[in-house]
Formats: structure tokens, C-alpha cells, sequence
């Protein structure tokens, strides 16, 4: 099973392939951030495919209430694999992504 790729900078990288065995670790990592309240950072450059299930854990980490005015997640160096998924999906608002 994979485990999730913590940067020095406290930074989560994504790997190059996330795919659903790797969406249990990602979702274990985010609920341990998360519990913290700090913003989490993802870096998603190494990405070359990446499951669907992957970005339902990222989505789900990113609800806020209606009220908040920043994204819990901030996706950064997106590679075009990641950015191509999100764009099929229609998920880039929601993940806080700049619209294409």
C-alpha cells in the first residue's frame, strides 16, 4: 500500500501514480491534517494518472462552510495529467483551481 509523501515543508506531494489503493493513505494523511485546522498544501506536479477516487478524497477534504472565504487545500504545480482529470470531471472549481 502506499504512503503519502510528506515534503519537508510539510507539503503533500502527490505521486507520479495515485490510484486507488492510494486513496486510503491520502484520506488517513488528510484526516490527520485536517484535525490541525491549517491549510493543506498538495503538491500534484509528479502526477501522471490519477483515480478518480483520489479526487473525491481531495474534494471531500475541501468542503468548507458557504461562509469561509479560502480553500482548505491549495493544489499547486498541477501536472497536465492531474489538470486534464480535473477538467473531465468539472471539478476544478470545487478544488479551488483557476478555470481554463
Amino acid at each position: 500500500m502506499a504512503d503519502c509523501n510528506l515534503e519537508a515543508d510539510g507539503v503533500l506531494a502527490l505521486p507520479a501514480v495515485a490510484d486507488s489503493l492510494y486513496a486510503g493513505p491520502l484520506k488517513e494523511e488528510l484526516v490527520r491534517r485536517l484535525a490541525s485546522n491549517a491549510p493543506i498544501d498538495v503538491d500534484a506536479s509528479a502526477v501522471q494518472r490519477i483515480a478518480t477516487t483520489c479526487l473525491q478524497v481531495l474534494l471531500a477534504a475541501n468542503r468548507r462552510p458557504a461562509a469561509a472565504e479560502t480553500n482548505i487545500l491549495s493544489i499547486s504545480g498541477a501536472s497536465a495529467a492531474f489538470e486534464e482529470a480535473v477538467t473531465l470531471l468539472g471539478l476544478r472549481r470545487e478544488l479551488g483551481m483557476r478555470e481554463v
